[in-house]
């Protein structure tokens, strides 16, 4: 055999001891990569559901204008998931759904049931579709603005009625009750009022064509001064949208003056 020949005999088999090596360690490799699928080492463990740990229910005019009943959610731990929130073909109610997966007991829930119905919203949790249902139970068509937000471990959800209630009108303010709130049985009227006189001043509970019922206050000066009184509701067949109304009677001719009228929904007096 020539020298050429032990050459080019070396050089093949080294070759081929090369290509063995490699497909060994890949063999190996992927040997090493189906154990692990096997027993599931090298599979990550699906994320916990963010828990909601409390719920609150609130009213105020709006952040943005209008009347806001605002939901308020506390989250448990550092994590926090936006809101993804739909207006639905229903008026005053939406389905607010998360960017990640969230828990809500139904304790939360039952915990907030009576705030949420003092405030005109009913609330229902979903899990399996993640959507939490937020639902004006009176006073729904002008519900129909929202806005939501995200900040500090907290997601807040705030339903808005527009126009803006006017609880003040000149000589007269009602500060009680709020407006769009459940009113039962006898309701406390409060504000302030500069009244000729010192008044007296009328005070409405009405529900348009069903039902009215009236009382008179005076105040300890003609100056601006503080009100209180208790109101009987009218007698109802079933709860009806109304209004608390407060005004002055006109020197002159006994019109309304100073006018202020507060939506509010109410139960059957007597």
């Amino acid at each position: 055999m020539s020298r050429a020949q032990k050459i080019s005999l070396g050089v093949a088999a080294a070759v081929l001891i090369g290509l063995g090596l490699v497909f060994a360690y890949l063999a190996g490799r992927g040997s090493s990569n189906d154990a692990a699928s096997s027993d599931g080492s090298s599979t990550s463990a699906p994320a916990q559901p963010i828990q909601i740990s409390e719920m609150q229910v609130t009213g105020a005019p709006g952040s943005h204008g209008g009347w806001g009943t605002t939901l308020t959610m506390t989250y448990v731990g550092p994590t926090w998931a936006l809101l993804n929130p739909i207006r639905t073909s229903t008026p005053g109610t939406f389905d607010v759904r998360f960017d990640q997966q969230v828990s809500i007991d139904q304790s939360v829930l039952d915990a907030a049931a009576t705030e949420a119905d003092q405030h005109l919203m009913k609330l229902t949790w979903n899990p399996a579709s993640q959507t939490l249902v937020v639902q004006a139970t009176a006073w729904a068509a002008p519900a129909s603005n929202y806005h939501a937000f995200t900040d500090n471990g907290k997601a807040t959800f705030e339903v808005v009625r527009t126009p803006t209630p006017k609880l003040t009108n000149k000589c007269i303010s009602v500060s009680e009750p709020a407006p769009y709130t459940k009113l039962n049985g006898i309701t406390t009227v409060s504000g302030k009022a500069q009244l000729f006189e010192a008044g007296p001043m009328t005070i409405l509970a009405r529900v348009p064509n069903t039902g009215t019922t009236s009382t008179k206050v005076k105040t300890a000066s003609s100056a601006l001064e503080p009100y209180s009184k208790d109101v009987t509701l009218p007698l109802l067949d079933a709860p009806a949208e109304g209004y608390i109304s407060a005004f002055e009677p006109s020197a002159k001719d006994g019109s309304a003056t100073c006018e202020v009228d507060v939506p509010v929904y109410m139960s059957p007096g007597g």
